[in-house]
């Protein structure tokens, strides 16, 4: 796989600033042009050493700044733009496949497939487009299920000779777009700044999940959720499992329904999931028939759902996660009557802290969140949903279970936040996967 960094700019000469910016490792630089008015292609060839790929997405005129060239130039259609780019030391254009469509060049183009619907008649297009036998064959769609995924990395597994570039789109693209480049995909394509596509994952992000070259993946893990697009699960499991040195991939499974996800487990794929809001008490519900260790039966919910090779695992490590980083206190107030909240009562029960659960429904707690005000206690944990307000009186220590969105305006002694709490949850969650490499 390569690492193709996206420069997607208004102007040529900002986009020779952004690559001349790039510092993190990186293969491929591709200069998205349909912005420009006007392109100087010996400026933007002399901003890298690494080789370039010119692309312009829509119909529309350049014309060329240098004196030499002959303007205006129409891209994608006339041979011109493609010729003087190439002239000018530029290594690759990008072509839009189309029926009937013309590669001068082939070894210096990358033919590219984009649905931005759905993800229709892909395998048919695929292999027209890998017939042409050019550098590289980029074939990008937009998933609306899970299903939609499994048929874009089936892609992979059936191209002939050059392995493709297969792209999914948009949050729900998720899913495949982060595990192509683990199945062998050439390109996966990033953002230096400007996002140039739905669902594109910035260089910094990338590197996280990747490392510096993804390994091939025998076994994929998953976060499920709805959304999930924000998570930083990818970046500290795909560590964990680099640092092990195991054969395993971790994704974003962005579904609309749990159950998408249930027939792909119970074969295999995903053999693992992190499950996260709303699909704990999905999960739970799923997992009744197998194995529920009790974490998960007291809390009502499960976070870790694990196939060892057929027998099904169901935990809850936010119990957990939680357990690990509780203060000594008093009493504690719990903001929320969720899957996390419940996960919350059990640590504390653990921990043998008494506990009062203010929630915006008062009959699912013990109490209404106008109540809060009046906790007297040395410890509140907010389970609530990111962008949700309330007044949160002073305390001694504070506990967002949340990560998404800015961080709530609190006094506390000790403020403990989301990510916290995720990583800390995670190191339960890691041991519960590595099961599936043990066999037990």
């Amino acid at each position: 796989m390569k690492v193709v960094v996206t420069v997607y700019e208004e102007t040529y000469q900002s986009a020779v600033r952004a690559i001349r910016a790039i510092e993190n490792p990186h293969d491929m630089v591709e200069v998205r042009a349909e912005r420009f008015s006007s392109i100087d292609l010996g400026a933007i060839r002399a901003a890298t050493a690494r080789p370039i790929i010119l692309t312009y997405r829509t119909g529309g005129v350049m014309a060329p700044v240098d004196a030499g060239e002959r303007g205006p130039l129409t891209w994608p259609g006339g041979p011109d733009v493609r010729d003087a780019a190439l002239r000018a030391g530029i290594d690759f254009v990008d072509v839009e496949w189309h029926e009937g469509v013309s590669v001068e060049l082939p070894d210096r183009t990358v033919i590219s497939h984009h649905d931005y619907e759905g993800v229709r008649d892909v395998e048919e297009i695929m292999a027209r487009m890998a017939a042409l036998d050019c550098a590289y064959t980029k074939l990008a769609a937009t998933p609306r299920t899970f299903s939609d995924n499994e048929r874009l990395l089936q892609l992979l597994q059936t191209a002939n000779g050059k392995l493709p570039a297969v792209i999914g789109m948009g949050e729900r693209g998720l899913y495949s777009r982060i595990l192509a480049p683990f199945r062998g995909s050439a390109l996966t394509f990033v953002a230096a700044g400007n996002v140039a596509a739905p669902g594109q994952l910035t260089l910094a992000r990338a590197l996280e999940i990747y490392g510096t070259h993804p390994r091939q993946a025998e076994r994929v893990f998953a976060v499920a959720g709805n959304p999930a697009g924000h998570s930083q699960s990818p970046a500290i499991h795909n560590r964990l499992f680099r640092e092990k040195g195991v054969p395993a991939a971790y994704t974003i499974a962005s579904v609309e329904h749990f159950r998408e996800l249930e027939e792909a487990f119970l074969r295999g794929e995903p053999c693992g999931l992190s499950v996260t809001a709303p699909f704990k008490d999905d999960a739970f519900a799923f997992a009744a028939p197998f194995h529920v260790a009790e974490n998960a039966r007291r809390a009502r919910a499960v976070n870790t759902l694990v196939n060892v090779n057929g027998r099904i695992l169901a935990d809850n490590t936010d119990v957990d996660g939680f357990a690990g980083l509780l203060p000594a206190a008093s009493r504690a107030a719990i903001l929320g009557a969720g899957a996390t909240s419940r996960a919350a009562l059990v640590a504390l029960e653990d921990a043998g802290i008494p506990a009062v659960v203010y929630n915006r429904t008062a009959s699912k707690g013990d109490a209404s969140l106008e109540e809060l005000r009046h906790f007297d206690g040395d410890l509140i944990i907010n389970t609530l949903p990111a962008g949700v307000e309330v007044a949160i009186p002073r305390c001694r220590t504070y506990i967002e279970a949340s990560y998404a969105g800015a961080p709530r305006a609190v006094q506390a002694d000790l403020r403990i936040g989301g990510l916290e709490l995720l990583h800390a949850q995670a190191v339960r969650q890691h041991q519960l996967f590595m099961k599936v490499f043990d066999g037990v």
